[in-house]
């Protein structure tokens, strides 16, 4: 059985064996070949080229080969590439850190664990601004960003209806669903694109200089 060796763009696999289940010789190039294979974990599929690197297996399609066709065959790259998980631009590192733990946590259908990750990126990002009381609540500090200007009215609306605050997720006596992480994800994304991305990008189109956060008032 013919492999590559890929972290999966379909599921949280690392490392994955991909069976190679077709290939093609390209017209004109007999060291180049199109592929196609299955990754061992969830069965999705990628495409990719195979190109010929060691004289050992001229004439020789990919498919044919058993265990690893690399260093054999060069592998660039494949289609679908996993995608890179991302942060709202300006978002402060604590804060990018956290959100991203979520982000992976989220990819991975943990569902506590992304919960509590998005959970403590509000809660690092609401402590970090000019002002906010110390020792508050997540919804108290939400309600003295609204009164401050630091946050619209929606927002602060908004935080009601999803499940924001409460003792970190891992510790809750109730199990966290999909739809649970779901909302407070786009929430989160939301919140940190309006006080961080969105006066950062301001900034940047009038030239100013980055703030660590943003201005209330």
């Amino acid at each position: 059985m013919a492999v590559i060796l890929r972290n999966c763009p379909h599921c949280p696999a690392e490392n994955s064996s991909f069976q190679i289940t077709w290939n093609a010789q390209v017209p004109a190039q007999g060291d180049l070949w199109n592929c196609c294979a299955v990754c061992g974990g969830c069965n999705g599929p990628i495409c990719f080229r195979a190109k010929q690197s060691d004289l050992s297996v001229a004439g020789q399609q990919p498919a044919a080969l058993a265990g690893n066709i690399e260093p054999m065959f060069a592998v660039p790259s494949i289609w679908p590439g996993r995608v890179e998980l991302t942060a709202p631009t300006h978002t402060p590192g604590p804060v990018k850190a956290r959100f991203l733990e979520g982000e992976d946590a989220f990819t991975r259908g943990k569902w506590n664990s992304a919960v509590a990750m998005y959970r403590s990126a509000l809660d690092i990002a609401t402590k970090a601004m000019i002002g906010v009381p110390a020792n508050a609540t997540f919804f108290k500090r939400l309600e003295w960003l609204h009164e401050n200007h630091g946050i619209t009215p929606d927002i602060r609306s908004w935080a009601d209806h999803v499940r924001v605050e409460g003792n970190a997720a891992l510790h809750d006596p109730d199990e966290f669903a999909e739809d649970d992480a779901k909302s407070l994800r786009f929430f989160t994304e939301m919140f940190l694109r309006y006080v961080f991305e969105l006066p950062g990008e301001v900034r940047a189109f009038r030239g100013e200089p980055q703030q660590a956060t943003p201005p209330l008032g």
